[in-house]
């Protein structure tokens, strides 16, 4: 009996100081705008997003022998458009198209900022597109076309910002690198690896990179009575492992017991329920520590406040939610491809599958090939396919440059609360750890998840209103610099 009491008032102390730890967490005070907007002129800055999205920069299959006159066209386009920021921009080319563009600052001593941005999109044609994918259109108060979103958006906002700047008498105190990588779309290594080992062997080194990535979110999915900008401190990495299964062919009509295309259905199919086990990675962690204080709801804040004393359930909990919570704490495995015979009746003597695998930080390529040469039995083959990465580190946010980046969005987006995040899909900012710790991911633009769809999609646009709020954002961070 006695042991029993024991037991339930463990349990009652613990949930006391649950719910006080909960109660006794307050909302840090979310800086407020306090700034009159800027004034941007919305139609300007989108009829310079139409004329970007005119010209086709699809990214080059093959960078040496391919035809780049649309890259040269865009370059030329930019350094017309901007003429106060090319007039004191100090140009470098790399590898025949991607950009280097340095504006000195007045203090020296400080190191330069560096922002992103991709010259390159997917391809597209005009099938089923509403406006010609290249066409730029401007209706429904949107720019249309390919690259509209992902990412000449973002440039076009950058630049504008530092010319609407610069012909109001605007000096930089900080020096900036704009860096326009041209192949992100084929994981940027004739661009930004290239322009990231040119800056190293300079001696460069940056306080911070600022790319596209974290999105806004409206808070009230999680209770909280405010929009969220999620800040990208870390990104996922990126493997392929092929799973390959060698068997003797010959005619379908005289099955083996065992054929390659069934051995492998298997070997998939024990891939799929065989998950690796989720953990926290640190952006998580810091993610949840500071959205918590803000939210309504008094049991979910208890549950997030107290992350470290239900870490088990918590866990399970977003591996269940949704498909994007589960990746938040959790190396992802997705079948995507598999190959067999070249005929519907003959018995392949080689069957393949690829494995998409989405690293979290704390897991490598290493110990994922081991998870699945474990799980998928005899007699297959697990090869990590090339151009995987690991997962990048994570960046601190106790830093004044994330710092600065956070009132830079507070007040441009009246009050929005920060926080870090993992961000899972592959940026150019991951090559450029080499020049600074700093590395963030955030993409400055509102958007619908309507919208949000078509990156990569049919009728990919941007909304105007977002982009000219973008702008905004570029203009209080450079001012904040």
């Amino acid at each position: 009996m006695i042991f029993w009491y024991v037991v339930v008032g463990i349990i009652g102390a613990t949930l006391l100081f649950m719910f006080l730890r909960a109660a006794f967490t307050r909302r840090p005070e979310v800086l407020k705008a306090g700034v009159e907007p800027y004034g941007v002129d919305k139609d300007e800055v989108a009829r310079h997003l139409s004329e970007a999205v005119r010209i086709p920069t699809v990214t080059l299959v093959d960078n040496e022998n391919g035809d780049g006159k649309y890259f040269i066209e865009y370059r030329e386009f930019l350094e017309k458009t901007y003429p106060a920021v090319f007039s004191i921009a100090r140009r470098t080319i790399v590898n025949k198209y991607s950009l280097i563009y340095f504006i000195e600052g007045t203090d020296k001593a400080l190191l330069p900022a560096g922002i992103l941005a991709h010259q390159d999109v997917v391809p597209a044609d005009d099938e089923g597109w509403e406006c010609p994918a290249f066409g730029g259109e401007i209706k429904d108060n949107c720019v249309y076309g390919r690259g509209s979103q992902d990412m000449k958006s973002q440039m076009i906002a950058a630049l504008e910002a530092l010319e609407i700047l610069l012909k109001d008498g605007f000096k930089p105190k900080r020096s900036l690198y704009f860096l326009f990588g041209h192949d992100e779309e084929r994981k940027g290594t004739e661009g930004a690896v290239k322009i990231s080992e040119y800056l190293d062997k300079k001696g460069v080194k940056l306080e911070f990179v600022l790319d596209e990535g974290g999105t806004i979110l409206d808070g009230k999915l999680l209770k909280i009575n405010n929009k969220i900008a999620l800040v990208g401190t870390s990104e996922k990495g990126y493997a392929d492992f092929i799973l390959e299964v060698d068997k003797d062919g010959g005619h379908s009509s005289a099955p083996s017991r065992r054929t390659a295309v069934g051995i492998l259905s298997e070997a998939v199919y024990n891939v799929e329920i065989n998950k690796l086990k989720p953990a926290w990675p640190k952006p998580t962690k810091e993610m949840i520590k500071a959205l918590a204080p803000y939210v309504n709801n008094f049991f979910f804040k208890t549950a997030l406040v107290n992350r470290d004393i239900l870490s088990p359930l918590l866990k399970k909990a977003f591996t269940l939610i949704m498909p994007l919570t589960n990746t938040l704490v959790r190396t992802t495995l997705a079948p995507t491809q598999l190959s067999g015979a070249s005929a519907p009746n003959v018995l392949p003597t080689k069957a393949t599958a690829n494995i998409n695998c989405r690293l979290n930080p704390g897991d490598t390529t290493e110990k994922v090939k081991k998870h699945l040469e474990k799980v998928v039995g005899k007699g297959v083959k697990v090869i990590l396919d090339e151009g995987s990465i690991e997962a990048s580190p994570v960046s601190p946010t106790t830093s004044d440059a994330y710092k600065t980046l956070a009132k830079s969005i507070s007040e441009a987006f009246d009050g929005y609360i920060t926080a870090p995040f993992l961000f899972i899909a592959a940026t150019d900012s991951k090559y450029y750890y080499k020049l600074t710790e700093n590395v963030f991911r955030f993409t400055p633009f509102e958007k619908t998840e309507d919208d949000a769809k078509r990156v990569h999609a049919l009728n990919e646009r941007q909304d105007v209103d977002a982009l000219a709020r973008g702008v905004e954002f570029y203009i209080r961070l450079y001012k904040n610099l």
